[in-house]
């Protein structure tokens, strides 16, 4: 199907509003049929629809009425119409065959997997792989089977298939009228045969009001006998009373000027059945002069059918499937409205943008039923503490949304979200566990001039910065808040455009031996050539391609790039000195479920060979530790690729010993933090004392970073420390003044 979800239950709405229309309001059958056929094609996007109708004996024929998408090639259709309209299809055979057997819509079929398909060779040759066929009733018969194919493998929905029932029901009654119509043409006897077959009200009226017509069916719709009736005022008996001065009123008109605006016209109004209860009744009146005196005559029939799935799809196509809450449309535009009413006065509105903390745990924990039932949970909690006339929504996953009219002050509205920060936090009991949930909430009032869209994404805003503050916050929302929104965005699009011109450049910092001060490897650092800023280091732009995903092709262009220049010091192994290349992974790197073969297939493109080089990744503490069995996992499939694994910033992260005996690492890196005071106080000495104990008893190599002074090398050095790294021995430099300082090492390294 072309459209889905809220998109698809709109137009199945719609089409069964224009098939209402279609049948009420065409002249006569055929025209009734091409536009429903026109309409059921657009709404599915199935190019060929065709109706065949039923004819005594038991078969159904070709009308030779039929509905071709303008896309579709006339030359493939002339073939297939020239194949099906000689055939009469009976009971149970073809595709018509069996909705005459069974009386339901069929589901889709494979034309081409069917041997018992007549018309397989004719439906190949027009490319058409699949059909579906549903019926057309009058009274409890089947006059007609409407049948559409398509070019590609589908199924149909099961809302699909309910709503082309009602379509069959809705066109049986223009059949129905049909014949009812040709009947006040024959004898009386005959007319009451044909009158009481069909499946709508046939309802006859003089000039006074008084009924003098009435079939089975009205018998039925309304619950009076034809006896009863007969000689009733129509006001009197099937009119509701608030509706009944309005009738006499229209009827005295017509009477004096002989024109009534309702003749001839389709109507929807309210009637009411001999119990006392009011139903939904669709009506076609005419008027006859006959003597110098005026008859009245009309086709009712009952709607509430059609109204009620009106209102299903409506109300599908409002609010969420899961929770039974409005869902963004309705939310909108009931907010749209708030704010249309608050013009010109100073009546607040508040909205509050709720987004559960770490979701996606409980879903990964318990599965997918849990975490529904948790959002069904939450949404009734929701509810419970608003008020009637606030509007709760969920947008989408675990994200809600809550508009609030006749909020005073940002007072009121941060009382508001911490009332429902406590009623979110009692545990929501699961069949065999229990869960706490918290939540982050962003505030925004509206502004004069702010429309619904604009109010809901600054409680978005506010909403993320909530979560900074971590669990179970509320967050106003400010324009500065708008000012950091618009300027990362920014900082998104361009990060976009330099993937795209290349403006990512690499800079690299040696590590040295603490021994001898000899370079034994690089760590590669990402710059950004930025066209208007300059040369930006990754603290200005890291962050913001983490957060959107941007981090992974960024990173695997580092590892590309890296790559192509570590092959090209290669050379370094040939001269004896010996060099190591590392580049970090980010945290969203070490979750990338590609990672390993990512990097499997830029070694095998470069045809690097890291027994040359030694090539290694860098991961922090917490990048670690936010999933530690699937970092293990990473981690272990990179070094069996070769590669060598250090833990960056160790000591500033929330590791666990536990974990970091069963890791596979090379490396650790104590952090800089640890090295600034170094020579000033015993303590950093001796947190950089146990990392390197810890280090070497699990046969660990222990960098030090942010070495700056010759002191702080030489405590360093006494610590022993194996590696140092900092401005004491090189900045990050580009790779063309890297690549001179190897040389020159080169040198040394071969005069000694």
């Amino acid at each position: 199907m072309p459209c889905s979800s809220d998109d698809a239950t709109t137009r199945y709405l719609h089409l069964l509003k224009e098939v209402a229309v279609a049948a009420n309001e065409a002249i006569g059958v055929d025209a009734a049929l091409r536009k429903i056929l026109q309409s059921v094609c657009r709404v599915t996007g199935w190019p060929v629809g065709h109706t065949l109708k039923y004819r005594p004996g038991g078969e159904l024929v070709s009308t030779g009425i039929w509905h071709v998408d303008d896309r579709y090639p006339t030359d493939s259709f002339e073939a297939f119409r020239r194949a099906s309209e000689p055939l009469c299809f009976t009971s149970g055979i073809g595709l018509p065959g069996p909705v005459l057997l069974e009386g339901q819509p069929l589901e889709v079929i494979n034309t081409h997997a069917d041997a018992h398909f007549p018309r397989q060779d004719a439906t190949m040759a027009a490319g058409l792989a699949t059909g579906f066929a549903f019926p057309v009733r009058s009274g409890n018969s089947i006059t007609a089977v409407l049948e559409f194919f398509t070019t590609r493998p589908q199924r149909l929905s099961p809302e699909l298939l309910d709503v082309m029932a009602q379509v069959g029901v809705q066109l049986g009654r223009v059949f129905e009228r049909q014949n009812a119509q040709q009947a006040l043409l024959a004898s009386e006897q005959r007319s009451r045969q044909i009158l009481d077959s069909a499946g709508d009200a046939f309802i006859g009226m003089d000039a006074r009001g008084a009924i003098t017509a009435w079939n089975r069916a009205a018998e039925t719709i309304f619950g009076w006998s034809r006896a009863e009736v007969l000689g009733q005022t129509v006001a009197e008996t099937i009119v509701p009373d608030q509706y009944r001065d309005a009738h006499q009123r229209g009827l005295a008109r017509f009477l004096t000027h002989g024109k009534a605006q309702a003749l001839g016209q389709r109507l929807e109004l309210p009637a009411l059945h001999r119990d006392g209860r009011e139903f939904p009744l669709e009506i076609t009146l005419w008027s006859l002069e006959e003597e110098n005196d005026w008859s009245f005559f009309a086709f009712a029939h009952d709607i509430s059918a059609r109204k009620e799935a009106e209102q299903a799809l409506e109300h599908r196509a409002l609010h969420d499937a899961l929770t039974g809450l409005p869902n963004r449309a309705l939310v909108l535009d009931r907010l749209q409205q708030c704010l249309s009413r608050r013009a010109g006065s100073n009546d607040g509105i508040a909205v509050l943008f709720i987004d559960l903390d770490h979701f996606k745990r409980i879903n990964d924990s318990f599965g997918h039923d849990a975490g529904d039932q948790v959002l069904i949970t939450v949404a009734q909690r929701l509810r419970q503490v608003m008020r009637p006339t606030d509007t709760v929504a969920r947008l989408a996953g675990d994200e809600f949304v809550i508009v609030c009219p006749d909020v005073a002050s940002h007072t009121d509205a941060i009382a508001i979200a911490q009332r429902l920060l406590a009623e979110l936090a009692p545990p929501i009991q699961l069949k065999e566990d229990s869960v706490f949930v918290a939540a982050s909430i962003g505030i925004a009032m509206a502004e004069p001039g702010w429309d619904a869209e604009k109010l809901i994404g600054s409680a978005d805003i506010a909403m993320y910065e909530a979560k900074t503050g971590g669990h179970s916050h509320y967050q106003l929302f400010d324009e500065q808040m708008q000012m950091q929104v618009t300027t990362r965005l920014q900082i998104e699009n361009e990060l976009h455009r330099a993937l795209d011109h290349g403006e990512f450049c690499l800079f690299f910092q040696p590590i040295v031996a603490a021994a001898t001060g000899e370079v034994v490897s690089v760590e590669a650092l990402l710059r950004w050539q930025h066209p208007v800023k300059g040369l930006l280091s990754p603290a200005e732009f890291i962050p913001i391609a983490e957060e959107t995903g941007l981090i992974v092709p960024i990173g695997t262009w580092v590892i590309e790039e890296t790559c192509r220049l570590a092959q090209a010091w290669s050379f370094l192994r040939d001269t004896h000195l010996p060099l190591g290349i590392s580049v970090n992974l980010s945290p969203r790197q070490l979750l990338q479920s590609d990672l390993v073969d990512t990097v499997k297939r830029i070694f095998s493109t470069c045809a690097f060979d890291p027994s040359r080089i030694e090539f290694g990744f860098e991961v922090t503490e917490t990048a670690v530790m936010n999933d530690p069995e699937a970092a293990a996992s990473t981690l272990q499939a990179l070094r069996e690729l070769g590669a060598q694994i250090a833990i960056d910033d160790f000591g500033t992260g929330y590791s666990s010993l536990a974990y970091l005996k069963h890791f596979p690492v090379d490396t650790l890196k104590i952090d800089r933090s640890f090295v600034m005071g170094i020579s000033e106080g015993n303590v950093d000495q001796a947190i950089v004392r146990a990392v390197t104990g810890l280090g070497h008893a699990l046969d660990l190599v222990v960098v030090a970073e942010g070495v700056e002074t010759a002191e702080q090398a030489r405590i360093l050095r006494h610590l022993e420390v194996d590696l140092l790294q900092g401005f004491l021995y090189a900045h990050p430099q580009p790779a063309e003044q890297l690549e001179a300082l190897l040389l020159n090492a080169c040198r040394v390294t071969r005069s000694a």
